[in-house]
């Protein structure tokens, strides 16, 4: 009798053991499934591009490139919000507080020197990643290129320093000119430094220079309808603007069977004659890196604003035959690219 009692304690107590190892595993599994079915929180980058999504998808994916580089993959634990000022600079003051107050973890403004000067008004406080044409120091973005200081870093293009070297390549790629013409964005925030580099370096090459002003579809139409039969060759000013309405430049030129340089590789891949700037891929990779970098816990006062190691001067033979113009065999063998 004493054992079987001592036997019913001993199944008794292995039941209530039992029945609480079975509810805490429930209230683990119950934890689990609610955890599990809490929605992941993910950093989110808005990005602010001052061109368009048909110009620029392939620098977005540039620059996811750089984030996946710092373990960042879109969808599995970053997202990102870009938004698209089709190259009316008037419409990113509201863009760029607009996403400053959805609270990003981090904001990329990028696509033109007027979305940084966008992007600094929105914000003193959300951690800003840039790519920028001009100095972004003499436009008061950062303190300096090695300490930015404040919550801002990025890369400079410097493509605004170049239109100096794109008036000399013209002038190399058209050695008879006498006459030439550069068009510029009034609303460019570097303008100033555009024309005054430009007209350097024409008066330093015994070259007229007139200066064309555009800022809509209309102007660009009305800036080559002033061109005369005297103008020899056109330079293009790099400017967002003007790289979302390449399509319309491009046609214009053309129709006027007027020999251009242009500002970025685009251009002349999509039939333009010449170009002369940054290798913006690389750039953008770099500035997904520091995205990436940030979103790691690093301070963006902390990190150089970063200048371009290389640049390309890209040649289109297509449309110099098209133009019926013989490119002069230095010129051709100084190009980086020549597209047949």
């Amino acid at each position: 009798m004493t054992q079987g009692v001592r036997q019913s304690g001993r199944d008794g107590a292995f039941s209530r053991r039992h029945a609480i190892g079975a509810g805490l595993a429930a209230g683990v599994a119950g934890l689990a499934a609610r955890v599990d079915a809490q929605p992941v929180t993910m950093p989110r980058i808005a990005y602010l591009c001052g061109r368009a999504v048909a110009t620029d998808a392939y620098l977005l994916e540039a620059f996811r490139e750089g984030l996946k580089a710092e373990g960042f993959v879109e969808g599995r634990n970053v997202t990102i919000d870009p938004r698209w000022a089709d190259g009316n600079y008037d419409r990113l003051p509201a863009l760029a507080a607009e996403l400053v107050k959805t609270k990003p973890a981090l904001l990329a403004a990028v696509g033109g020197t007027a979305v940084s000067v966008a992007a600094k008004a929105a914000t003193s406080t959300v951690p800003t990643v840039f790519m920028i044409g001009s100095d972004p120091v003499a436009l008061g973005i950062v303190d300096t290129l090695a300490r930015p200081g404040g919550n801002r870093t990025g890369m400079v293009l410097l493509s605004s320093s170049l239109e100096g070297k794109r008036i000399d390549l013209l002038r190399e790629m058209l050695p008879s000119a006498k006459a030439v013409a550069l068009m510029v964005n009034p609303s460019m925030p570097a303008v100033a430094d555009q024309v005054r580099d430009a007209e350097q370096a024409a008066a330093a090459l015994g070259l007229r220079l007139a200066i064309l002003k555009a800022r809509s579809d209309g102007e660009i139409a009305s800036a080559f309808a002033t061109l005369t039969g005297a103008t020899d060759g056109l330079a293009v000013a790099i400017d967002g603007f003007f790289i979302s309405r390449r399509e319309q430049i491009l046609a214009l030129a053309s129709a006027r069977r007027l020999p251009a340089m242009f500002p970025v590789r685009d251009f002349t891949a999509d039939g333009g004659l010449a170009s002369y700037g940054t290798r913006w891929p690389e750039m953008y990779r770099g500035l997904g890196a520091y995205a990436g970098r940030i979103l790691k816990g690093a301070q963006p006062r902390d990190l150089p604003v970063q200048l371009p190691t290389s640049y390309e001067l890209v040649v289109n033979l297509n449309a110099a035959r098209s133009l019926g113009i013989v490119l002069p065999p230095t010129f051709l063998s100084r190009a980086d690219e020549v597209i047949e």
